[in-house]
């Protein structure tokens, strides 16, 4: 009596296709949350600009101007580039041209209302608020 023990050619390439679906599923959920955290991080740190441009304007004692466009946003006062960032490739602000100007006390001559968006399918508003200045970031 012949009492072999092992397993099977075809047991076996049935593990290894489980586990390389498994290992695909995981990778590719791992990728889109990565994304997210990215464009999260974006948002965060255009808001925290917008409310150093506010604050280079208080000491600067001049008007600073934000400007944002498709996946670049420029900071500038007088003239003079303060702060200018391109977004990644999968972060856009959107193609309409959107800028939000501080005058020498800090305080916007308009509200800004910006979208981020990301290829992720997640989104943030910025809003800076007039009268205020006071910067909104609204999370998804």
């Amino acid at each position: 009596m012949s009492t072999q023990r092992g397993y099977t050619l075809l047991e076996l390439l049935m593990v290894g296709a489980v586990v390389a679906l498994l290992l695909a599923v995981g990778f590719t959920n791992l990728r889109q949350a990565l994304a997210r955290e990215q464009v999260d991080g974006w948002a965060r740190a255009v808001a925290n600009e917008l409310s150093a441009a506010q604050q280079a304007a208080i000491t600067r004692r001049t008007s600073v101007i934000a400007t944002f466009q498709d996946q670049t946003f420029v900071v500038a006062a007088g003239g003079t580039v303060l702060r200018q960032e391109t977004l990644p490739s999968h972060i856009t602000f959107g193609s309409i041209l959107r800028s939000v100007q501080f005058d020498r006390r800090g305080l916007p001559t308009s509200t800004l209302t910006l979208t981020m968006s990301s290829t992720s399918g997640r989104s943030y508003t910025i809003t800076v608020q007039t009268g205020t200045g006071r910067v909104i970031l609204s999370e998804p």
